[in-house]
């Protein structure tokens, strides 16, 4: 309903016919300024509370003739008590029956009363035959029945403000509830428009209970420069004062539960801290805590203090770690790493690493010769230790390879890897992860003259600190698929462009079933991973996916090793893993929302097999299958769920819509899912520039905000619209139209997605002619640093072919309109038909997304832990706004890097 609208009921013998009429009085300045005066002078008893003093006088006194309505305040109180009658304010017009209805928030009926003996005009009040009683902070609803209209209001009272005369308060329309609500006679008043009809109620408070201390402050030791923090627990009739003393001397600003010093010196060893509560009922003071200052200390040491390379092919590399770990009691600080021998550098603890005391960082550092010679070095470790440097000697032996029978080499999984590109010169798989991430990387393998044939993959257990083992099944390859595409279409000319019409790889094709663990070498699948035949002079690239078990048990931090082998009829090769495990973990659900398909599935896939297909790679589907949502939760890390397989909302332009579900109807559909998952709604695709929407949005947000649990609702469109605040909690925004709003937005959260309007063309695109970056840093970096909390894409299974070899070789897709080509528009999962899978098989570009949703969890953590002013430092940089982002895979590593290490660092 538009805030200017109201419904007026009139009855006419047995039928009952509505009407609409429109006001629009403005609550003028100088009657706000009179209320404020009011409430400062008030002088309630004490024993009993109303939210307005009976000399207060609405704006406007009489509202007008019309049918009986329900009119109401919402509000709570600071303590609990009973409520023992309702009021309101009465014009000399407001003639005939009046009740008053106090109820719950949901609209339970709690009491009803009948005014009597009322005055002529001016304020009303009917006491209960029974109190009621309420709870502290909790929100309920006043109301009365006017029989014939002429009631007072104040318009938009309630729409930048509630009102706070303690212990009573009434809020501010949608800060918990709506307020200014009214609806049909002696029903609960459900709508609003944000108007102070003048309702209140008479409020006895419970006997005031004086403050007692339950937890006293505890005596804390720190180092000179550190800070130290004193905490007080007590119990008592709220609002509870607190007053901090240092030495019985009260610290100006220390009014809270807790207080933490400035920087300690010496001079503060001994100082005596307790804190004074009171309230309306009594004080006490608590029992003195000490500080104890001791001097600082600065150690630092490393672990080896010697590395031993022995042979190491030349144009190899070799990698080992030590570890540094700060012993002493003051944080440390690494002022620089210096390397000298030649072949060798460093990477992990780096200039500006800060350690805290016993806190240790992983030095990584890699041996790749250039010559066949015996090379010693060392490494310099500068700080502000006592100790500083901290040293650490190198060896190495660099000796001439045996000949391969044909080359292989490591590539960065955010690179392509053609068909017929040259061959690369890493020879070696170094990557750092936290637990329960999945990290990824590619072996390319190139046919020499004559060809190879039977090539296949495996995998060694990853061995790591004290024996512990990453097995193989934590371990997943699968084989590149090379597709043949036209180039994207119309890209809009700007910073971004794509690579144009060839061959890429993208679709994976795996060696086992993903649901299984079936190997799918057996079968008599079109296509399959194992025994590859590749042409001479060709490449043949293989996605390697290491995810890194939970628990610190199962994965404590440390090097862990292993190797990828690759075999052939014309020879065999061998690839070292190393591989550094961080002492910090992911969540199981990420902190990330996410929403792709918003179609129904392909020919050869399912809801479900969609859902685990995405879900394996950290993205949800539009909505979950209610009696798998448990299991999805623990298995997958399902983290939102639409409600959409109950109801299809589909709003359109002019306000259809396909259903508009009451709320006991989304009560009855929210059920179905574990309490404290997310549920929304997708009301409206792409409906920019409307307004014959407004209402249908509305009524379901209304719907959807009241019922028993949180249920939200969404839309994709390209800017943010003030017309529909309150009614939208996740704003879908087209990244490449640059319509983001200012931030922080704090009407809902945002969303980013692609699609076909490329914009002026600097945003991501996803198409299979760029590079896989544009796929990771939207869902990564570029959506921290744009304040964006989820992804939405709008399809995944968009097959050419359905479940047949074709939608694995065409993905060029012209869903667009207006004939432009977009090859892999709609396709990130690819038909199991071909490869006798239980489930679709992913492409390169969904575990980019992968990635990016991983890159944003390491931002959030830090973001949980304080460090918002480094994660910005960091990533700003490199993905600054939707047109002005880095195309550098190296800069997206560094940056992810030292998220890692500083993560690693502040593990406890």
């Amino acid at each position: 309903m538009r805030i200017a609208e109201r419904y007026f009921y009139r009855a006419s013998g047995d039928a009952a016919t509505r009407a609409f009429k429109a006001k629009f009085s403005r609550y003028v300045g100088s009657a706000l300024l009179g209320l404020a005066v009011v409430l400062a002078c008030s002088a309630n008893a004490a024993a009993q509370k109303t939210i307005w003093p009976s000399t207060l006088v609405p704006a406007t006194v009489d509202n007008g003739p019309d049918g009986p309505l329900e009119l109401g305040v919402s509000f709570k109180a600071d303590t609990s008590g009973t409520i023992t009658g309702i009021r309101f304010y009465k014009s000399a017009a407001n003639t005939g029956l009046h009740k008053g209805h106090f109820w719950t928030r949901t609209g339970a009926l709690l009491a009803t009363v009948t005014f009597t003996g009322e005055s002529a005009s001016g304020w009303q009040q009917a006491n209960f035959s029974t109190p009621v009683a309420i709870a502290a902070n909790t929100v309920y609803v006043a109301s009365y029945q006017s029989a014939n209209g002429h009631w007072s209001v104040n318009w938009n009272y309630f729409a930048t403000s509630g009102v706070n005369n303690a212990p009573l308060h009434a809020l501010q329309n949608g800060n918990g509830a709506p307020d200014g609500v009214w609806g049909g006679p002696g029903a609960f008043p459900t709508h609003t428009n944000a108007s102070n009809y003048w309702v209140d109620v008479v409020f006895s408070g419970a006997a005031g209970v004086a403050p007692s201390i339950t937890a006293q402050p505890a005596s804390k030791p720190v180092t000179a420069g550190q800070t130290a923090t004193f905490s007080v627990a007590a119990t008592g009739t709220a609002p509870l004062s607190y007053q901090w003393k240092k030495n019985n001397v009260a610290i100006t600003g220390a009014n809270s539960s807790s207080y933490t010093t400035t920087a300690t010196t010496s001079s503060d060893n001994g100082a005596q801290f307790a804190v004074a509560i009171s309230n309306s009922a009594g004080s006490v003071t608590s029992s003195a805590a000490t500080l104890t200052v001791n001097a600082a200390t600065y150690l630092l040491s490393v672990s080896p203090t010697s590395l031993g390379f022995g042979n190491v092919d030349i144009g190899s590399s070799s990698s080992l770690n030590t570890t540094v770990t700060n012993n002493g009691n003051s944080n440390v600080a690494i002022s620089g790493v210096t390397v000298t021998g030649t072949g060798f550098s460093t990477r992990g603890a780096t200039s500006g690493t800060i350690l805290a005391p016993n806190q240790s960082a992983t030095l990584s550092v890699a041996f790749a010769p250039g010559a066949a010679q015996g090379v010693s070095g060392s490494i310099n470790v500068a700080s502000n230790a006592t100790n500083t440097p901290a040293t650490i000697s190198l060896t190495g032996i660099g000796v001439t390879p045996a000949g391969s029978a044909f080359p292989v080499w490591v590539q960065s999984s955010m690179l392509r890897v053609g068909k017929a590109d040259a061959a690369g010169t890493t020879s070696s798989i170094n990557l750092s992860s936290a637990r329960g991430e999945t990290v990824d990387t590619q072996v390319i393998v190139r046919a020499p003259t004559g060809g190879l044939t039977n090539v296949n993959v495996s995998t060694s257990a990853l061995i790591g600190p004290g024996g512990a083992s990453i097995p193989t099944s934590s371990l997943t390859l699968y084989r590149e698929y090379y597709i043949t595409v036209t180039g994207t279409a119309n890209y809009g000319g700007g910073s971004n462009p794509p690579l144009g019409s060839g061959t890429y790889p993208e679709p994976l094709i795996p060696f086992n079933d993903p649901e299984t663990g079936t190997p799918l070498c057996g079968t008599t699948a079109t296509l399959k991973a194992c025994n590859a035949t590749v042409a001479a002079g060709q490449n043949q690239p293989y996605w390697i996916d290491i995810s890194v078990p939970r628990g610190a048990t199962n994965s404590p931090p440390g090097s862990y090793t292993g190797t990828i082998s690759i075999a052939a009829d014309q020879g065999t090769a061998t690839i070292p893993v190393t591989l550094t495990v961080w002492n910090f973990e992911l969540p199981t659900q990420p902190s990330e929302a996410s929403l792709w398909t918003l179609w129904p599935p392909a020919p050869g896939n399912s809801a479900i097999t969609s859902a685990r297909a995405l879900m394996r790679n950290k993205v949800m589907g539009w909505y979950d299958v209610a009696a798998n949502a448990s299991s999805d939760i623990a298995n997958f890390g399902l983290n939102r769920s639409g409600l959409d397989g109950y109801y299809f909302i589909g709003i359109q332009c002019n306000g259809s819509a396909s259903s508009i579900p009451s709320t006991s109807q989304i009560n009855a559909a929210a059920a179905n899912f574990p309490a404290g998952l997310a549920l929304d709604f997708y009301l409206a695709d792409e409906l920019n520039g409307c307004t014959g929407d407004y209402t249908a949005i509305k009524t379901l947000g209304i719907n959807a905000h009241a019922a028993n649990r949180s249920v939200k609702t969404m839309m994709t469109i390209n800017a943010v619209d003030s017309n529909l605040y309150g009614a939208i909690d996740h704003w879908v925004l087209l990244d490449s139209l640059h319509q983001w709003p200012t931030l922080p937005f704090t009407h809902g959260d945002l969303w980013s997605y692609t699609s076909c309007n490329a914009g002026v063309g600097n945003a991501p695109e996803w198409m299979v002619d760029y590079p896989p970056i544009n796929e990771r840093i939207q869902a990564g970096f570029l959506n921290w640093t744009q304040g964006a909390t989820g992804i939405l894409y709008y399809r995944s299974d968009g097959w050419t072919a359905g479940n047949a070899i074709g939608s694995w070789n065409i993905v060029d897709t012209t869903a667009c309109g207006g004939g432009l080509g977009r090859p892999g528009d709609g396709i990130f999962l690819y038909p199991p038909g071909p490869i006798a899978s239980t489930e679709s098989a992913p492409g390169i570009r969904l575990k980019a997304i992968r990635d990016g949703i991983q890159d944003y969890e390491y931002a959030q953590i830090l973001e949980n832990l304080g460090q918002v002013p480094f994660v910005n430092s960091t990533i700003v940089p490199i993905a600054t706004s939707w047109s002005n982002w880095s195309h550098d895979p190296n800069a997206l590593e560094a940056a992810r890097l030292q998220l890692g290490l500083l993560l690693h660092q502040l593990a406890p």
